[in-house]
């Protein structure tokens, strides 16, 4: 991976939240999931709608646009997304900004285990003041993620 695993915070207050698992299903599976990124709608309880703008519809220089959620069902916002790094079926990377100077950024990390499952650590910085809350949230996802990878894997094998 030539891609940093870990974004950059832009200040000390940017909040950084990593979350680690394992699952049972190849890199390209769990990767295939990932770059879905129409499927969040589903995988992420925060995001209410995922709309690809611009030429490129996957991998790198991808524009989406995303309506979300604060936690909890608070207030919504919109937020432009581009995948920036698109290594597949190891490591995928974007970056997101609005017009309120809400940004986040985001690197999703695979590697094969030696039995060919995929370890997964994705690490998120919120550029903007988030309460802790946005861990469960990501936490989710990231379950999420592994559920589907998982049934992904088992109707490919059955």
């Amino acid at each position: 991976m030539s891609y940093p695993s870990i974004p950059q915070k832009k200040t000390p207050s940017d909040l950084l939240v990593t979350v680690g698992t394992d699952i049972r299903a190849a890199p390209e599976v769990v990767f295939e999931v990932i770059e879905d990124i129409e499927s969040f709608v589903r995988l992420e309880e925060n995001v209410h709608k995922v709309t690809i703008i611009g030429d490129v519809k996957r991998g790198l220089g991808m524009k989406s646009r995303w309506e979300m959620h604060e936690p909890s069902n608070g207030p919504a916002w919109f937020c432009d997304e581009e995948i920036v790094h698109y290594d597949k079926p190891n490591q995928i990377a974007y970056i997101g900004e609005n017009d309120d100077g809400k940004g986040y950024a985001g690197v999703h990390n695979l590697e094969r285990k030696p039995d060919g499952t995929t370890r997964l650590v994705f690490n998120e910085v919120f550029h903007f003041p988030v309460d802790e809350s946005i861990r469960q949230v990501v936490e989710g996802m990231v379950s999420n993620v592994k559920k589907e990878s998982e049934r992904r894997a088992g109707e490919r094998r059955g």
